[in-house]
């Protein structure tokens, strides 16, 4: 037999090893190492991949791709897949596939269409093994095992540490985990296995991405991992779920049963920049560490002696967990990549795009949506009430840099005025007129969720542009019976505190906070059940992270998750319904659906509606050729309120029977594969439907 080649060709995972020794090996002469290149890559229309191995001969270019997965758990992965496929068969190569469970139950199989496509060159031809010696692989039942490390030698220049790890990995137990972390966490292991590097999972809120981090940090870290989160709130949870001894935890405290079951904690280390802990903490206590959770901001650049990234050498982490990975630039990661250039990546958002707009830069290799959250009741639906003003009868009073003033008439006659769209939604934002008609909308939306929560009280959050407008909106709020506060960052850390408890405690008095970039990622207290921005949103991923803050489901005794909704509430002048559209199209829904009837009573805003009957009478006209700064605000407005559901119960039905039929897919691919005879899908499915009794 030949040479083990597993000894002779580098290998980044074990199933990379597993092909190398049970299929290549017995197919052909150990020469054949010669026409061997391994992560070779190859780039189609300025897409660049990296091929498991390339076999090159004198006309035939084979390009070898191990799957972790006979199927994909996901429609996205699996598009990907196919399209990647199309792209190297594009460039001449012929591609050939071995998945896990081929390679350790079908091994012979294997082994000859690898020989049936060598023998196609003449060159590769001399190199095929005429009698090829089989082994049964000793290979592990699970293909998560995939990914793994190879059995041989370590990587090149591995750092101490690691230990915890081999402990640990081929004892996760999965049974706990969601569905749609579990799939997650499978198509992490079919694209680490392939060789991939830097993978994104896209996560609605309340899809369990904590748990998601932790449980792929615990599979496929060998030596150390690092958490970055983007600050304290999100620092905490990943501290708490990494705590052992903190109630909820992940690793023991899932509703499920236990993440490791039997098996110790790993040794986690959570850093600050406060105080200059980070630069206190000595790089012996960081390689103590199995798991470092810090912040984004506290890695420093490298540059001083104190920053983490200075103590940590590139092998000191092989694998990096990124939380909330939109609000980050792609030069920012860049450098914390940079730094650990052997290491894989998880980077995990709910929002497909970065704060900036740019795709995230990694390969999404799972995406699980809003429209999915909402199907496995884990969010709330979402209820749109935008108000809707006649634009053309809209009175605004413009302030010339003088001091004069005068009233214009229509939106279209202020911008000949202003010029600039944006600026004329900040003064909307700002203006009392246009904050009492959200807010009178809110009052109603907060009457109709109290009666169907109770005994729970509804809390509403708003956003606002500055501490003024912050306090602005907290007092109209009022005005409305709504108690309300304000939180920003100048405030004390004991002001802060006792705010939040008078909002979160049951027993406490406020029914509203005005935030100002406080309770975002992170903040989930499922008792928010109205969310509204008062304020532009430049980016789509801020404003789904702000409307997100209300989202999560309340575990209700008498209302189910399909019952409940957060209702989103904004003007129409404030230029969010591009995001609104966003988020339908990312969901597969219709902007255009509305509701049958209204979802809350007329009768709530007729006062408002029609206090605009002492209409002023307009001092002037705009456009006169006078030049300077013109500051100005809405004076009178009246329109109407229109409502829609982004989700409606149809598409989420259609949603929730699409992601049954997925698993059911996985399942069936997994059955095909071990049965000499298979029945065809849809008699499994309707077996199966039978035997879990769901229809």
């Amino acid at each position: 037999m030949s040479v083990g080649l597993e000894q002779l060709v580098p290998a980044a995972s074990y199933l990379e090893e597993a092909f190398l020794r049970w299929v290549l090996t017995p197919a052909a002469d150990a020469a054949i190492v010669e026409r061997l290149h391994s992560q070779y890559p190859v780039t189609v229309q300025e897409r660049t991949y990296r091929l498991d191995y390339l076999i090159a001969g004198e006309t035939l270019r084979l390009a070898v791709e191990l799957d972790g997965f006979a199927f994909h758990s996901d429609r996205a992965a699996f598009t990907y897949d196919r399209l990647r496929q199309n792209d190297l068969a594009a460039s001449g190569l012929t591609v050939l596939r071995f998945s896990y469970d081929a390679v350790r139950t079908d091994t012979a199989r294997c082994v000859a269409q690898l020989q049936a496509m060598l023998r196609l060159d003449p060159l590769l031809a001399a190199w095929v093994t005429a009698v090829p010696r089989i082994e049964v692989p000793d290979m592990a039942g699970d293909p998560m095992r995939a990914a793994d490390p190879p059995r041989g030698a370590g990587p090149a220049g591995a750092a101490p540490g690691g230990a915890y790890f081999e402990g640990v990995r081929g004892r996760l137990d999965r049974g706990p985990l969601r569905s749609c972390q579990d799939e997650a966490l499978a198509a992490l292991a079919n694209y680490y296995a392939c060789g991939g590097r830097h993978a994104a999972a896209v996560m609605a809120v309340g899809a369990g991405k904590t748990a998601l981090g932790v449980a792929a940090a615990l599979s496929f870290t060998r030596r150390r991992a690092l958490v970055v989160t983007p600050g304290s709130v999100i620092r905490g949870t990943f501290a708490s779920a990494l705590d052992a001894g903190a109630p909820g935890n992940v690793l023991y405290g899932l509703a499920g049963g236990p993440l490791l079951p039997g098996a110790a904690p790993p040794a986690t280390l959570v850093l600050d920049a406060d105080a200059e802990q980070i630069s206190r903490v000595g790089r012996e206590r960081l390689l103590a560490a199995d798991v470092v959770v810090t912040n984004f901001h506290a890695l420093g650049s490298g540059d001083n002696s104190g920053d983490l990234l200075a103590k940590l050498e590139p092998g000191d982490v092989d694998y990096i967990v990124v939380d909330e990975a939109h609000i980050a630039a792609s030069d920012s990661y860049q450098r914390l990549f940079a730094h650990f250039p052997g290491a894989r990546t998880l980077l995990m958002s709910a929002c497909f795009t970065r704060l900036d707009g740019k795709p995230i830069d990694a390969d999404v290799v799972y995406r699980y949506r809003l429209v999915d959250s909402v199907a496995d009741g884990s969010a709330k639906n979402l209820r749109a009430h935008r108000f809707a003003p006649e634009t053309a009868s809209t009175v605004y009073e413009a302030v010339w840099p003088d001091g004069r003033r005068e009233q214009v008439v229509g939106r279209e006659a202020l911008l000949e005025v202003l010029g600039d769209e944006r600026k004329l939604a900040r003064i909307t934002a700002r203006s009392e007129a246009s904050i009492r008609q959200v807010m009178a909308v809110t009052r109603a939306c907060l009457d109709a969720q109290a009666e169907l929560l109770a005994p729970v009280r509804p809390r509403v959050l708003f956003s606002a542009m500055g501490q003024a407008h912050a306090e602005q909106v907290a007092r109209i709020a009022e005005e409305h019976g709504i108690a309300c506060a304000t939180l920003h960052h100048s405030m004390p850390a004991a002001a802060i505190a006792a705010t939040r408890r008078r909002f979160e405690s049951e027993a406490g008095d406020l029914e509203g906070i005005v935030q100002l970039r406080m309770l975002g990622q992170g903040y989930d207290f499922p008792p928010v059940t109205v969310v509204v921005p008062l304020r532009p949103y430049g980016s789509f991923g801020e404003f789904y992270q702000f409307v997100g803050r209300g989202v999560r489901v309340l575990r209700h005794a008498r209302l189910a998750a399909g019952q409940q909704y957060v209702d989103v509430v904004c003007h129409g002048e404030l230029g969010l319904e591009e995001h609104l559209e966003a988020l339908c199209a990312d969901n597969g829904m219709d902007p255009a659906v509305l509701l049958d009837t209204p979802l809350i009573g007329a009768g709530a805003l007729e006062t408002v509606l029609e206090a605009g009957d002492g209409l002023p009478d307009a001092a002037g006209t705009a456009g006169d050729g006078r030049t300077g700064e013109v500051n100005a605000f809405v004076l009178y407005e009246r329109g109407r309120v229109e409502e829609r559901v982004i989700h409606g119960t149809e598409r989420v039905e259609a949603a929730r029977a699409e992601r049954e039929r997925q698993l059911l897919a996985q399942r069936y691919a997994v059955y095909a594969q071990n049965t000499t005879s298979p029945v065809p899908f849809e008699q499994f499915v309707e077996y199966m439907r039978r035997l879990t009794g769901v229809r």
